[in-house]
C-alpha cells in the first residue's frame, strides 16, 4: 500500500509535457465537490457534469448535484440539477484557464415552507484546468454566487478531476 502511495504522490507531483488537445466535439466527464459555509449554513456539494465542446473553446453542459446541508442543527440531502457553460482561453496548453456561468438547483422538490427558489443559485466565476495527460485534468475553479430566493452573495471553491472522450 504504501509503495502504490508513493507512485500514486509522483504521478501527481511529477509535471508531465502533456497538453491539451481540445476540439470542437470533444466530450468531458467530471466529477467535482466543494464546501460552502455562511452564518449558520453549511453545505457539502458533489457533483457529476458532462460536457459538449461547440468549439474548441465553448463547452455547454449539465448533470446532477447531490448537496448535503446543515442548518440551525438540522440536516438534509437532496437532488438537485447544475447546467453550465464554460469559455476557454486556450485549448491547446498544460493550463487552461476559463470563465464560466452555472446554475444550480440544489434540490428539485423542497419541502415546506421552501420554495424552488430558494434552492437555486446563479454563479459566475473562473478557473483553470491542468492536464495531468492528454484525456485527464484536475479542475479547480472559484465562484460568486447569488440566491435566486434571496440572500447573501457568497465564495464557492470547487475542485474536480475531468476525463476526455
Amino acid at each position: 500500500m504504501k509503495y502504490f502511495l508513493y507512485l500514486f504522490l509522483l504521478a501527481v507531483i511529477i509535471p508531465t509535457g502533456a497538453l491539451s488537445q481540445i476540439e470542437e466535439g470533444d466530450r468531458e466527464i467530471q466529477a467535482t465537490g466543494s464546501f460552502m459555509a455562511m452564518d449558520n449554513l453549511s453545505m457539502l456539494i458533489l457533483s457529476g457534469t458532462y460536457g459538449y465542446y461547440y468549439s474548441d473553446r465553448l463547452q455547454i453542459g449539465v448533470g446532477p448535484v447531490i448537496t448535503h446541508t446543515e442548518v440551525f442543527g438540522f440536516d438534509t440531502t437532496s437532488l438537485g440539477l447544475k447546467l453550465f457553460v464554460r469559455h476557454n482561453f486556450t485549448a491547446r496548453d498544460k493550463l487552461v484557464p476559463y470563465v464560466s456561468g452555472q446554475w444550480y438547483q440544489h434540490d428539485l422538490s423542497p419541502d415546506e415552507p421552501l420554495d424552488f427558489l430558494d434552492l437555486s443559485f446563479v454563479q459566475f466565476g473562473g478557473g483553470f484546468k491542468y492536464f495531468l495527460n492528454e484525456y485527464i485534468a484536475y479542475d479547480v475553479s472559484g465562484n460568486i454566487g447569488l440566491s435566486l430566493g434571496g440572500g447573501e452573495a457568497n465564495l464557492l471553491i470547487v475542485a474536480g478531476i475531468s476525463a476526455f472522450l
